[in-house]
């Protein structure tokens, strides 16, 4: 089966009543909670939430039915709702200064990180340089935290540098820039973690 583009990482995974046992569990799938997330969250046509799910327009209008069927169950009949976690191929994407750890600052990391995970381990990491701290860097600006780059357009230049991703993992993100990364389709994750093998196991 094709690896489809899987962004969201629920936090809980049980959903139902809260005055009563539901009367059935509902298993919901990755590619059903993610075609909720594309489509009624972030709004997104079906065209564009097929392309950024992986998958042929007719395939992800049946997705999409059968997960509002499932939330409508919950809603109407008092039904519960299990998502299923499964094992996934993705990239994920997190700024970093010595190629190990998760660098405090996004805007002025001196590269980006792209780490293929498949499963729940690391199969390769490439490393992509940062334009913004290489601009800084050569007008001898010094680097302080995120606040050294205002003026240089980083909502422009960075987002596009991570289209390859599916997770930017990061410590904090202004909204400006918060709103840049989520639109072209990365799920972002924030965390106190230094190295990637830890953010790993806090995603399982």
């Amino acid at each position: 089966m094709k690896n489809r583009n899987i962004t969201l990482r629920p936090k809980s995974l049980l959903f139902g009543p809260l005055t009563h046992e539901p009367k059935e569990m509902l298993p919901m799938s990755d590619d059903e909670l993610e075609s909720l997330y594309l489509a009624d969250f972030q709004g997104l046509y079906q065209e564009e939430c097929a392309k950024q799910l992986g998958v042929s327009r007719p395939t992800f209008s049946k997705i999409i039915k059968g997960a509002r069927k499932k939330v409508a169950e919950m809603l109407m009949y008092g039904k519960g709702i299990e998502l299923i976690r499964e094992k996934r191929n993705y990239v994920l994407v997190y700024p970093t200064n010595d190629r190990i750890t998760i660098h405090p600052y996004f805007i002025t990391a001196k590269l980006f990180a792209f780490a293929q995970i498949e499963g729940e381990s690391i199969a390769s990491i490439r490393y992509v340089d940062n334009p913004v701290y290489q601009e800084l860097h050569a007008k001898g600006v010094e680097i302080v935290d995120d606040d050294s780059a205002q003026g240089m357009a980083a909502g422009r230049i960075i987002p596009p540098l991570l289209k390859k991703g599916n997770m930017l993992v990061v410590k904090s993100l202004g909204e400006g820039m918060k709103r840049n990364i989520e639109g072209i389709g990365l799920n972002i994750e924030y965390t106190d973690l230094l190295d990637i093998d830890s953010i790993l196991e806090s995603l399982k």
